[in-house]
């Protein structure tokens, strides 16, 4: 720790029509606003195959977000509550569904996604941990930015009626930042990304009739009994990482998934 401990006053920042930030004791009576559109084409190519093509935009304004405001002396220093922010989304989509034969069918699908905004809104800032440590507002790449993802799911028939539903789920790793010894962002922030994501999940089941005493409509519904795998290949994705340029273990992910077992009791329709 170096110096005197900085005691930030909460406080409103004006932000129209200013050339610098101004505090101010008016609540901001603006709220968030959203404008989204989307467009869908589905068309069956062939017999038993399908293409879906859709295209989402997403834009947001008037988010709310956290701005510190340091005074080198120490005093007057702010965070302020700012209506400034702002998010963008968009993805593009393209699926593909085919029945490969009369027990079985396959799904394909990929998906680009770009989001960007400012990072400093409270629903990062304050949820669903309030940060530790509060850096001056940026704009850039968004934590929760995928630009690429590739999902893949079936479900096919084998002997003895048993079911096998297997999902493939690969995408790029979400974006993170390094940081200095203190906490400032270090390059361009949320410039870095975790490994590709890769999983492998699978359930197999079979489904027998269920008779319920008393219970009208019983005989339509059924009882799955069987066995599922989260991480059937065991990969180890990682969910943190070692970004403080000063820690002897930087650059080291941390928070590796395991495979998971389990059973598989649903009552269905």
């Amino acid at each position: 720790m170096i110096g005197e401990p900085i005691t930030l006053q909460n406080a409103y920042l004006q932000s129209e029509g200013e050339s610098a930030p101004q505090i101010s004791s008016q609540i901001p009576r603006t709220s968030p606003r959203t404008f989204t559109w989307s467009a869908e084409v589905e068309r069956e190519i062939r017999r038993n195959v399908s293409l879906k093509v859709s295209y989402l935009d997403s834009q947001t304004r008037n988010l709310f977000v956290a701005e510190p405001l340091m005074n080198a002396t120490g005093g007057g220093s702010f965070l302020a509550l700012a209506n400034t922010g702002a998010a963008r989304y968009r993805r593009a989509e393209a699926s593909v569904h085919a029945r490969l034969f009369k027990q079985g069918e396959l799904n394909v699908t990929y998906i680009w996604s770009r989001s960007r905004g400012d990072l400093n809104t409270l629903s990062n800032i304050y949820m669903p941990f309030e940060e530790p440590v509060i850096r001056p507002n940026v704009s850039g790449i968004l934590p929760s930015d995928v630009p690429n993802r590739v999902v893949t799911w079936g479900l096919f028939q084998l002997p003895f009626k048993l079911t096998l539903s297997p999902v493939v789920d690969v995408r790029s790793g979400l974006p993170y930042s390094d940081v200095d010894a203190l906490q400032n962002y270090v390059g361009v922030p949320n410039s870095l990304r975790f490994p590709t994501y890769f999983a492998l999940d699978a359930r197999i089941y079979r489904e027998f009739p269920l008779h319920l005493p008393f219970m009208e409509n019983s005989s339509k519904r059924k009882i799955r009994f069987g066995v599922y795998t989260l991480n059937l290949t065991g990969r180890q994705n990682p969910h943190d990482v070692y970004n403080n340029v000063a820690s002897p273990l930087f650059g080291r992910f941390a928070g590796l998934d395991k495979r998971i077992d389990g059973l598989v009791i649903d009552v269905v329709d």
